[in-house]
């Protein structure tokens, strides 16, 4: 078997209309659909039908802590160079978020948290 690429990422949230704000108008992704009576919604960078999906979680349960097994985070590419990531930045704290985890190596990076607690790298592609 041989993996061509990544399909989506589906994530569990407490609040669906919080998530959406924040994966539809901070980021701006583009909101393609809805289904299970509502409590779906995909989102597109732009290439497939959906990235992401948020999904109203089923049970009431605290995050895990951070280095616990599960997912670690999810990682966006804002353009290819540093002044993009930067503007990515400002608008992150524009919007109220708490940037993190700063590197500046060949793909240089910056995190933030969802509504849910979920880690949201963006990054940089720089040409080789």
């Amino acid at each position: 078997m041989r993996v061509t690429e990544l399909g989506h990422v589906s994530l569990f949230v407490r609040d669906l209309a919080t998530s959406v704000r924040f994966y539809r108008d901070v980021l701006g992704l583009r909101e393609t659909g809805r289904g299970k009576d509502g409590r779906i919604v995909f989102l597109s960078t732009g290439a497939h039908h959906h990235d992401v999906s948020l999904e109203v979680a089923r049970v009431d349960a605290p995050p895990l802590p951070a280095g616990a097994p599960g997912l670690y985070h999810v990682a966006f590419c804002v353009g290819s160079t540093r002044e993009a990531l930067q503007a990515a930045r400002r608008e992150a704290e524009r919007a109220g978020l708490h940037p993190f985890g700063e590197t500046g190596g060949a793909t240089p990076c910056f995190c933030i948290k969802d509504p849910d607690g979920h880690t949201v790298e963006l990054y940089a592609a720089l040409p080789a």
